[in-house]
């Protein structure tokens, strides 16, 4: 299941209060960009973004978490229809997007490159000459190796290694095309081009994910900790739990306010 599925919604579950009011926001220790920066975060990277002192909202009644679930998600949703949220998405996915398709190349381009850096490790070659004290003799092999390399060069742009080579390159640009087209699909589809696509993907996300919770579920003690009775409850996604630490009262509130704006979308 993808994590980011509950991090839009179970962020305002778990932080909720922060957008509440001057007086919780100050109790929680956070600024409302800060808040923001854990909306944003929720949706972005896959993963729940914590802020504040969730103690503050543990400690409250289920009516008094409703309460602030139900004033989180309203400035949430606020933020993220913003122009704001908008330009830190466009930029977000500009960031995050497929490298660009490489320029091709063609073989003529491949061999005068190589041609180029091999005239260039000549002249290097030849100043060495002055310092380093060899003979005419050795001189004259390595002009021989030289010209011996530039017919090698010359040979392979006319020969049958060139139509070879343009083989090689038209076989390595189809599967660069192919690659590119299969990474810029599968980010599209992570993030797509319109915001309010992703926040209905979320959206839904979070509606399965909690749908049918029960919060009646029986837990255990291990050592310090509890865990569910039930292991394949307790195999659940860290996001499934803390909908259920949140409580029902809490819960039903992030749901009918995604319900809401799922359908408004």
């Amino acid at each position: 299941m993808n994590r980011s599925a509950v991090g839009t919604l179970v962020v305002t579950v778990t932080i909720g209060a922060t957008l509440t009011g001057q007086a919780v926001t100050t109790q929680l220790g956070i600024t409302e960009g800060r808040a923001k920066e854990a909306v944003f975060d929720s949706f972005m990277a896959g993963a729940v973004s914590l802020a504040g002192k969730a103690e503050v909202f543990t400690a409250a009644p289920p009516q008094a978490r409703a309460a602030m679930v139900a004033a989180a998600t309203t400035l949430a949703r606020a933020f993220v229809e913003s122009d704001e949220f908008k330009r830190r998405y466009a930029d977000h996915r500009e960031a995050n997007g497929p490298d660009p398709l490489p320029a091709e190349q063609t073989a003529a381009q491949v061999l005068a490159k190589q041609r180029a850096g091999f005239e260039q490790q000549v002249e290097a070659l030849r100043k060495q000459f002055v310092d380093d004290a060899i003979t005419p003799e050795q001189k004259a092999t390595l002009e021989e190796g030289f010209e011996a390399m530039r017919a090698r060069f010359t040979e392979m742009e006319k020969g049958p290694q060139r139509a070879e080579m343009e083989t090689m390159l038209k076989g390595q640009r189809a599967e660069q095309v192919a690659g590119h087209a299969a990474a810029t699909k599968e980010f599209n589809t992570m993030f797509p081009t319109d915001p309010r696509a992703l926040v209905a993907m979320r959206l839904r996300q979070f509606l399965d994910t909690t749908n049918n919770l029960d919060f009646s579920a029986r837990l255990v003690e291990q050592g310090k900790v509890q865990k569910f009775a039930d292991p394949e409850l307790e195999a659940r996604p860290s996001e499934w739990k803390m909908c259920f630490r949140a409580g029902k009262f809490a819960t039903d509130a992030a749901r009918e306010f995604a319900r809401k704006w799922l359908a408004e979308l």
